[in-house]
């Protein structure tokens, strides 16, 4: 079995459409997933809503999508009021009444079980198993890991975890399970402007020691067209957030 996941697109068209030829190009694949932050932030997020729709894909959410449960004098923790109320009215008048639905309906995660034997499945999140808003650091310590990660004090039901959020790809051990950071398709971090992805393998069956194996793939396009897009495309906070595509360096996203 091979899945395909990609997650934080955040509104970057051309990057979403590099990171699909890729994905056809090494396919088959037995499904391609979207784990969340389809829109929010980027300068086409209409399109960006429409081409995964089309894609019919498995979609979950993230927490930028559920950003469009909030009224405008809701501004997330973290959020400047004034300006997540713009960001949101104008991200609302891209998106239209529709988008915005599909965005609100999202289901927060996706298993898939490889082995009809327990205890092998993957489990896809935006963020973590429990909420979408905790991120799980590539340094993260296993004090850390156990608190976010632990079902009721006991390990979890997956044998793998993939997760977007922090967008810095990274494949670590946990209690004997795998953790892949699958990164941002749209607004890298990792000082690589190139769009990021993801392809898990099962090998086998439990009978043959089957396991799951994780891939990063990172695709070429064009970002000084997308940047310059931000800045000229109306987006609330456009240069900022051309900035940060550009460097591809951490520093948050309002």
């Amino acid at each position: 079995m091979r899945v395909a996941i990609l997650s934080d697109i955040h509104g970057n068209f051309l990057a979403l459409e590099a990171v699909l030829a890729d994905i056809s190009s090494a396919g088959p694949f037995d499904q391609i997933v979207v784990a969340g932050d389809l829109a929010w932030a980027g300068p086409r997020p209409a399109e960006v809503v429409d081409r995964v729709i089309n894609l019919g894909a498995t979609v979950i959410q993230g927490n930028t999508d559920a950003f469009f449960n909030a009224k405008p004098d809701e501004a997330p923790d973290g959020k400047e009021a004034s300006r997540f109320a713009v960001h949101l009215a104008w991200m609302r008048e891209q998106l239209g009444r529709e988008r915005v639905a599909y965005l609100r309906k999202l289901p927060f995660s996706h298993r898939i079980a490889p082995s009809a034997e327990p205890g092998h499945d993957l489990l896809i999140v935006h963020a973590n198993p429990h909420d979408m808003e905790r991120a799980i650091p590539p340094r993260a310590s296993e004090a850390e890991l156990d608190e976010l990660l632990l079902e009721g004090g006991q390990a979890p039901s997956w044998r793998a975890l993939a997760f977007g959020h922090v967008h810095t790809p990274f494949t670590r051990t946990w209690r004997d399970r795998l953790l892949v950071n699958v990164a941002s398709a749209g607004l890298p971090m990792d000082g690589d402007h190139r769009a990021a992805y993801a392809i898990l393998t099962w090998d086998g069956d439990a009978g043959s020691g089957g396991a799951w194996r994780a891939e990063h793939r990172r695709v070429m396009y064009r970002q000084a067209i997308v940047a310059h897009e931000m800045r000229t495309g109306g987006l609330p906070r456009g240069k900022h957030f051309a900035e940060r595509l550009m460097s591809a360096s951490y520093g948050g996203l309002d």
